[in-house]
């Protein structure tokens, strides 16, 4: 009974993204979160070592300057050679949940893409 609540609970975490039909890593090339993101959320691989680095960068959307600052993260999953990631399978549940998709939108689903993928930061070193 607990291993069907543990698999239901793993489907209700993972968003639909368009990744592997789009060949994306816009996502996570760099992760980018809000600027306070807590420290004890950075997803840790079998060993509780943290699998994000921080880059010492704070990012700015240009359609957003005055209200979003980001915070971005270097994935240690992150394959730079094949631009995926290199255990997309077992990702962490804050990555399954992370999606440039809202199923609520009544945009396509490439419309909602290519307005994220195309969104442009403005890049401030700390």
């Amino acid at each position: 009974m607990e291993s069907i609540e543990k698999d239901k609970k793993e489907k209700e975490d993972f968003n639909f993204g368009p990744c592997l039909e789009k060949n994306c890593s816009y996502c996570c090339n760099p992760v980018k979160v809000e600027r306070f993101f807590p420290e004890d959320e950075i997803p840790v691989d079998e060993n509780g070592e943290k699998i994000w680095e921080e880059r010492q960068e704070i990012l700015i959307p240009e359609n957003e300057i005055d209200i979003t600052k980001v915070k971005s993260y270097d994935c240690k999953n992150f394959n730079k050679k094949t631009g995926k990631c290199s255990d997309y399978e077992k990702r962490p549940a804050i990555c399954r949940r992370a999606s440039c998709i809202s199923k609520d939108s009544k945009e396509s689903v490439d419309e909602q893409h290519k307005k994220a993928t195309r969104g442009k930061f403005i890049v401030i070193k700390t």
